[in-house]
């Protein structure tokens, strides 16, 4: 792998998920930091941003409107809640600054298109693992398949992921009904809805959302079932819950059914493992009145919800590429996400 001399220099803002996710990807020898270098960091926590900022030579700040005022720092990685991010993300554009972000991308469906489009206008990237901003190589496989086999239209898909989580009410956002609405499908099943749009491609006409609670210390709900249907009359579902503990985490599987085949996909994650091990893709269809099967392994840092760091380099440095996701897509999920917040039904 050759060389990059000029990785994008970014400063990270949000050290509750950000340490955790840019030390195991960036910043301790992830293959992130071939591609962008983090120079400065910042939370609203003095004491966490300069233990953090100490420990891999960086800038601290705990004003991020300060931080913007480097300009040494082209991007901005921002690993903070995702309600109200857009403000954020406003402020980081009207610095002439990148983005890079995480899901959920926002609660408002207004504010997220605004920002997205303000983006466009000026020239500058927003970049977030769920919707990946390029086809990552499951959604690719998917594509490739119905191109080389008569498929049919989409009838249905069933994706789901769990985790065991045994937490403690804390005030976080994380306790809040209107900061993590139906808090499985916002915190970990984010990654289904996401997927199903990009499969589907097409308007959703209704949402119902199913949300249980069995153990968590939190007020919000721990299990979740979501339903879409979409214009087509497919639909889809996600299961996510933070009650299971089978002795992998985040475990994702995807059903995929089709008037002439089913697809499935399984990516794995032991609790022993740092990252996910393989992404495994299976076919059968009928064509021509026969039984078609195949099956492929495919590398699981191209996989769907993967931070996809030589895109962004590569869109700061030569421009979006064509094929970049739509702005649509993205706020199509934040539409599902509104939906799901107004079906919820609190206890």
């Amino acid at each position: 792998m050759s060389e990059i001399k000029d990785p994008v220099r970014v400063g990270l803002v949000g050290l509750r998920f950000g340490a955790g996710m840019t030390q195991m990807q960036v910043l301790n020898g992830g293959w992130g930091g071939k591609y962008i270098k983090i120079v400065a960091a910042c939370d609203l926590v003095k004491e966490k941003v300069e233990e953090f900022s100490a420990q891999y030579s960086l800038e601290a700040y705990t004003s991020m409107d300060e931080m913007l005022e480097n300009s040494d720092i082209e991007g901005v990685m921002l690993m903070t809640p995702p309600a109200g991010r857009a403000q954020l993300i406003r402020k980081c554009l009207d610095a002439g600054k990148h983005i890079f972000t995480t899901k959920p991308f926002e609660l408002d469906p207004d504010a997220a298109a605004g920002v997205l489009q303000l983006a466009k206008e000026r020239n500058l990237i927003i970049h977030l693992n769920s919707p990946a901003p390029l086809p990552a190589c499951d959604l690719a496989q998917i594509r490739a398949w119905q191109a080389k086999y008569d498929l049919g239209r989409a009838v249905a898909a069933n994706w789901e992921t769990y985790a065991s989580y045994n937490e403690v009410a804390n005030d976080s956002w994380l306790d809040s009904f209107d900061k993590c609405p139906a808090a499985p499908i916002f915190r970990i099943g984010i990654y289904g809805i996401n997927e199903l749009n990009a499969i589907f491609e097409e308007d959703v006409e209704d949402v119902e959302v199913v949300t249980g609670h069995i153990r968590t210390g939190r007020p919000t709900p721990d299990n979740a079932q979501l339903i879409i249907r979409y214009r087509s009359g497919a639909i889809g579902s996600i299961f996510a819950s933070l009650c299971i503990g089978d002795g992998t985490l985040y475990p994702s599987a995807l059903k995929l059914h089709f008037e002439n085949g089913t697809i499935w996909k399984q990516q794995t994650r032991m609790l022993t493992d740092k990252a996910f091990t393989s992404v495994d893709m299976s076919l059968r269809a009928v064509i021509d009145g026969q039984i078609v099967e195949e099956s492929v392994s495919l590398p699981p840092e191209k996989r769907s919800g993967g931070y996809q760091f030589d895109n962004f380099y590569n869109a700061v440095r030569n421009g979006a590429a064509a094929d970049e996701i739509a702005p649509e897509i993205i706020v199509a999920g934040v539409k599902v996400i509104s939906e799901m917040a107004k079906k919820e039904k609190r206890k």
